[in-house]
């Protein structure tokens, strides 16, 4: 009888120690991401604000709103970018201002940032300098600023923000031209 416990004991004993095994598992401290560059197009509209808004428009019967579209711009970039987050870019484009008559060409730098704050939504914020010409003959040309804000489906992809920008030079009066767009773009990673 005292023998038959002691063997068990070798038995569990040998048991253990042959499915006994060590694995080291070496956390990546710096993932490597396949895609760090990134393309982006912008399609917005400047808007200005109606002298007549809210008045009843005597031809429609409606009253008039509060802005109206100015214009039509587009831009393209191409940057670099960590985790989606932080981005670096260059940007180049063509901004038309219809009650200014004036069509400019912005080329700028733009540091974007993008903090997710749900599950597949991004808030992005995205400032940028650099130069804009005037393209209507009028050889106007100055510092370009920007900075905007917006909301983008992780996704797809897909953001709408509004922008201010400024082109750094004056037409006829002493202020400078600027614009508050608001606009859709679409970042291919």
């Amino acid at each position: 009888m005292p023998m038959k416990p002691k063997l068990w004991l070798l038995f569990l004993g040998l048991f253990q120690l042959g499915f006994a095994q060590v694995v080291t598992v070496k956390p990546e401290m710096f993932p490597e991401d396949d895609k760090p560059f990134y393309k982006k197009f912008e399609l917005s509209s400047p808007l200005r604000v109606n002298q007549y808004a809210g008045e009843v428009n005597p031809y429609t019967g409606e009253n008039e709103p509060w802005f109206l579209l100015d214009g039509l711009s587009a831009r393209a970039g191409i940057g670099t970018h960590y985790d989606k987050w932080v981005g670096v870019g260059i940007n180049v484009g063509i901004d038309w201002k219809a009650n200014k008559g004036l069509i400019v060409a912005p080329v700028f730098g733009s540091l974007r940032l993008s903090p997710k704050v749900g599950e597949d939504l991004r808030i992005t914020s995205e400032i940028g300098y650099g130069r804009s010409l005037s393209l209507t003959g009028d050889k106007l040309s100055g510092n370009f600023q920007k900075i905007s804000l917006g909301l983008e489906d992780d996704d797809s992809g897909l953001g709408l923000y509004i922008e201010l920008c400024q082109y750094g030079f004056s037409k006829v009066t002493p202020e400078r031209i600027g614009s508050f767009s608001i606009g859709l773009y679409y970042i291919m990673f």
